[in-house]
């Protein structure tokens, strides 16, 4: 699980203090309200820190004497404060005049969930990731529980609202993933590469999203890493699928993180039973290393780099030539940097760089016959953002990316480059605290098409009252065809999507409502016809979210409810007509349902999801696409128990998927006369997991 529900102990645990000065306090306005955002530091030092969203700070000093304490926060004025630090800890009431409180203003919601400690409207932070029952710490496995998504069964990706999955990009630290998940198997969906608890936010934009990113046509999942650890910690997980080892140093301005891993599922695979004829079952290793350095009191420089590799071989049923099965093998290596640099110029000013690097290699055989596929990209991108009059802010920056596929089957190959340039603009304009407008556009440019876009966006948000809100947003959206169009010829054009989003949102303290109703329009989508690729594919999708989450009625308790509506017809890749996609449910539900109990240092969790079937190939129907699975059904539990073990904080997790056994079906693969199938199912009817997790260097617990 690459050590994903490890960092479990970390978020459950406040810091200890160190042996360094402590100065804690508040930040609140003159009318004693809370300000969250607020940078408080020691001047002409790197020590400080941000308050939090109950305006809360705390940080560690090794200055000593007489210090000037400065702090401020966006929307409001700055100011300091003069203190004498002599090694005793030091409590600070800070107050800010209010220029204009950003707290009571109006955001951008259409089409966006937030969640961070530092947002408005956080939806699903890096605990509920990891807690929420069949997410098994996934983050994309966790946000299909948000309305607007699909459940995924046999093909990786996330699906949101019509889209297909190579429609939804994520983006580390602004930077472009190119491979986010494990490699795709026949029939079976892999799980995300990256650990919920290494991001301090996470933007899902179903739709409409920022004009800074793009190459999605439907959703983009932005992910913001985490700043410098409070501590030294070393990590020990020991699981029923494998183990691993990290270990976090931390120095007065930096951090270095360095970790380890091995999954094994053959032995689980042993005691349950497997629907997939495996050869070989999946086997992973696979390590990261980190560092963050604090370069002034506001800058951060931040690495990433991440190496894994993994083996597996299946068997497959041979329709045509029954009893007789296919093999598949696969070895992947996949490697990933990822570095970023921030910081404020001036309080008018901000600065924001970053380069990434990802190679990903798949090898193995089809029956006898060899393959090969390598992905590469190669990106660069700088912003510059200008805050201007009360909370208004334009932004700009311009990137680059290389992007190479290469592939091989036996002595045959082929690959192609692509050289991509953006440029972008975007500006939030308060009217007042109760309207803002974003306008933004954006560029893009092929080198390998030869082609040019240009994709204006807007988005307005008013506010009806104290805790409610209207939003709307339109969008225009690239994005290239997929590499396997890609790879066979250029003469192909960006393909198009329009977004038309209206959304309402209300959020009162612990409680989140929102509804939104939505329109895309694609245009120029890759069909493939005979052995000709074209851009004369189009589609549309429409459909209703509903949100409700709580964790205010009831004591203890947590659980949200998420519906969508969905309605999609589009005729690309091999698509004879316009047709409603596999893909593609029409009614979706998902009920999530948390509950700690202090008495037993245990929370408990459980997930319900209901979707209606999804059409499917029968090559015996005169009508594509005509036949529909039967519903989809998955109820799934998990308990995590907080103890000591050799006196450090450990964590017992057990969960099980689809408790029931719901016999759920995907879809079916037929013979090419038609005449024989087989249902495409999950290769366990439930699965179970037991792990434990020992946090060393940190002894104390807070819910």
């Amino acid at each position: 699980m690459k050590l994903l529900l490890l960092f479990i102990s970390i978020i459950l645990i406040s810091a200890a203090l160190s042996a360094q000065t402590l100065i804690k306090g508040t930040v609140k306005t003159a009318k004693g309200e809370a300000i969250h955002g607020a940078n408080i530091s020691v001047k002409n030092s790197y020590d400080g820190a941000s308050s939090d969203s109950t305006g809360h700070f705390h940080f560690t000093t090794s200055e000593t004497g007489k210090q000037i304490i400065q702090f401020s926060s966006l929307g409001f004025g700055s100011d300091s404060v003069v203190v004498q630090i002599n090694g005793k800890s030091i409590e600070l009431q800070l107050v800010l005049k209010e220029k204009f409180n950003e707290l009571d203003a109006v955001v951008i919601t259409a089409g966006t969930f937030e969640a961070s400690d530092s947002k408005k409207g956080v939806v699903l932070s890096s605990l509920d990731v990891a807690t929420t029952a069949g997410a098994e710490a996934d983050v994309f496995a966790a946000l299909q529980t948000l309305p607007g998504t699909q459940t995924s069964f046999a093909e990786n990706g996330l699906f949101v609202r019509g889209g297909s999955a190579a429609e939804t990009k994520t983006y580390f630290d602004g930077m472009l993933v190119k491979n986010p998940f494990n490699t795709q198997l026949p029939d079976l969906a892999s799980r995300g590469r990256f650990s919920p608890f290494m991001f301090k936010g996470t933007t899902f934009s179903a739709g409409g999203y920022s004009a800074q990113y793009g190459q999605a046509l439907s959703s983009a999942l932005i992910l913001e890493s985490k700043d410098l650890p409070e501590k030294t910690t070393t990590g020990i997980s020991l699981m029923t699928v494998g183990g691993g080892l990290d270990h976090t140093q931390r120095y007065k301005n930096s951090a270095l993180s360095i970790g380890g891993n091995y999954i094994n599922l053959k032995p689980a695979f042993a005691i349950f039973k497997q629907h997939t004829n495996w050869d070989k079952e999946p086997e992973d290793y696979g390590g990261t290393i980190q560092y963050k350095l604090k370069t002034s009191a506001t800058g951060m420089f931040k690495v990433y780099s991440e190496l894994s590799s993994g083996k597996v071989g299946l068997f497959t049923d041979d329709l045509n030539n029954l009893p007789k099965e296919n093999y598949f093998s696969n070895n992947n290596r996949n490697t990933y940097v990822n570095s970023t640099y921030q910081d404020y110029l001036s309080d008018k000013w901000k600065i924001q760089g970053g380069a990434s690097f990802s190679n990903n290699r798949d090898s193995g055989k089809i029956e006898v016959d060899q393959y090969t596929r390598t992905d590469q990209l190669m990106q660069a991108r700088l912003t510059l953002t200008n805050y201007f009059g009360n909370l208004s802010t334009l932004r700009f920056g311009v990137e680059t990316s290389n992007t190479k596929r290469k592939e091989s089957f036996n002595t045959l190959s082929r690959d192609y480059t692509d050289e991509t340039s953006a440029t972008f603009a975007e500006s939030d304009i308060f009217f007042t605290e109760r309207l803002v407008a974003r306008v933004g556009i954006r560029s893009e440019y092929s080198s390998y098409m030869d082609e040019f876009n240009i994709a204006p966006r807007t988005s307005l948000g008013y506010k009806t009252g104290k805790f409610s809100q209207v939003s709307m947003a339109y969008g225009r959206f690239y994005q290239n065809p997929e590499d396997e169009y890609l790879v066979q010829t250029p003469a192909l054009d960006f393909e198009r999507a329009d977004h038309y989003i209206l959304n309402f949102q209300r959020i009162n303290s612990g409680q989140v409502f929102r509804v939104e109703g939505y329109y895309k329009d694609y245009k120029n989508l890759t069909k493939s016809v005979g052995n000709l690729l074209n851009n004369s594919g189009n589609g549309y999708a429409d459909g209703v979210d509903v949100f409700w989450r709580d964790k205010k009625t009831f004591k203890g308790i947590d659980y949200w409810i998420s519906y969508s509506y969905l309605d999609t017809k589009r005729n690309f890749r091999d698509y004879p007509i316009s047709s409603v996609p596999p893909f593609a449910a029409k009614h979706t539900l998902n009920l999530v349902y948390k509950q700690y109990v202090p008495q037993l240092k245990s929370q408990i969790g459980a997930t319900y999801t209901y979707a209606t079937g999804r059409t499917y190939f029968n090559p015996n129907n005169l009508i594509y696409l005509g036949d529909k699975t039967k519903e989809y059904q998955n109820f799934s539990v998990n308990v995590s128990y907080l103890t000591h073990l050799f006196k450090q904080f450990t964590v017992i997790y057990a969960s099980v998927n689809n408790i029931p056994g719901f016999k759920n079906i995907y879809g079916y693969h037929y013979s090419d006369n038609g005449q024989a199938r087989k249902a495409i199912e999950p290769p366990a009817r439930r699965n179970f997991f037991l792990g434990m997790f020992i946090t060393i260097g940190d002894n104390t617990f807070v819910q």
